[in-house]
């Protein structure tokens, strides 16, 4: 009698390493294709731009096709401003650096707004949709002071 009750120990252990064994593999598995279906990917976070004194942005847009940012700034500074001539430096993350510009000076009144058009960013990875980061600095002239400052951020959102 004696053997007849090890042998059903050791049954109930092997059928309980076989039960939780199964569920554990099959946990494995959902968690293996919720992975590959992307289902736990976050998705980019919405368009932002932060940073930046003085000039601030309040609409840009990155054309995945020509590689070109445009970016309309108002000028907070209470006081006229003039971006400098090739003043606008901008690095797409991952990417590289966009052409310089303005190609001229361009002053902008208290409160005033103007859009800026920076050609030939590096755009070989970005696809329409694709998500992008932009540091971009921005080197302003104040008249009234007379001094020249930078004002620096950061611009993200989905390629169009």
């Amino acid at each position: 009698m004696k053997f007849g009750i090890e042998g059903k120990k050791g049954q109930a252990a092997i059928e309980y390493l076989a039960t939780y064994g199964w569920a554990i593999l099959l946990i494995s598995i959902v968690g293996v294709v919720v992975w590959k279906m992307g289902i736990l990917t976050p998705p980019p976070p919405p368009p932002d731009c932060r940073g930046f004194s003085q000039i601030r942005p309040i609409d840009w847009s990155f054309d995945s096709k020509t590689g070109d940012f445009s970016i309309v700034i108002v000028n907070e500074a209470n006081t006229k401003l003039r971006i400098n001539a090739n003043g606008v430096n901008t690095l797409i993350e991952n990417q590289g650096a966009c052409n310089t510009a303005p190609n001229s000076d361009i002053n902008i009144s208290a409160g005033g707004k103007a859009q800026i058009n920076i050609s030939n960013c590096p755009a070989s990875s970005i696809n329409s949709g694709g998500y992008y980061k932009a540091k971009i600095n921005i080197t302003y002239y104040n008249v009234a002071s007379g001094m020249t400052h930078i004002s620096i951020g950061t611009c993200w959102g989905s390629a169009e």
